[in-house]
């Protein structure tokens, strides 16, 4: 009960302060992002903000993810912080980055089946605690927009790896 109550503090907290951060580090832009994780494995659609750099070649750019799919629903927050390399002359930028994750899991136990060893306790739902690695590459289009794919792979009870694709406005 502990853990749920510091982690929905934590996620209040988070959710205040990104306005006065992308205010003071520049809010450079906004997208959607759709993947696909494993354990659960699932079908992943979310929103993400670049905040600029807190850095130089450091960005900070939170997202939010609604996982569906194993018999089970996964609400995600996750704030990384990106390292930017330099662009190739393929013309892209590799990064790689590293966070914390705050996921609320609904697991369906109904069907018999699925992925019921997901969650240890006999609850159907809980508030995990996380962090995650990343890596990937991003393009900068003619429009000034970006598309960015990206492999993640997550620490504690969260999904073990994730493969999304992005557009950022």
């Amino acid at each position: 009960m502990f853990i749920r109550r510091t982690a929905l503090l934590l996620t209040t907290l988070l959710f205040s302060i990104l306005p006065a951060a992308a205010a003071e580090m520049g809010l450079r832009g906004w997208g959607l992002r759709a993947g696909v994780a494993s354990d659960p494995d699932q079908l992943l659609l979310g929103a993400h903000w670049d905040l600029g750099d807190v850095a130089p070649q450091f960005r900070m750019v939170p997202n939010v993810q609604l996982g569906v799919g194993d018999d089970a629903t996964v609400l995600e927050g996750t704030l990384p912080v990106h390292y930017v390399f330099g662009k190739v002359d393929a013309g892209f930028a590799p990064y790689v980055g590293a966070g914390l994750a705050v996921a609320w899991i609904d697991v369906d136990h109904d069907h018999g089946h699925g992925n019921d060893d997901f969650l240890d306790d006999e609850d159907d739902s809980d508030v995990e605690l996380g962090a995650k690695v990343l890596g990937g590459l991003e393009w900068t289009m003619r429009s000034k927009n970006k598309f960015f794919v990206e492999l993640n792979l997550g620490i504690g009870d969260l999904h073990d790896f994730q493969a999304v694709a992005g557009w950022t406005f």
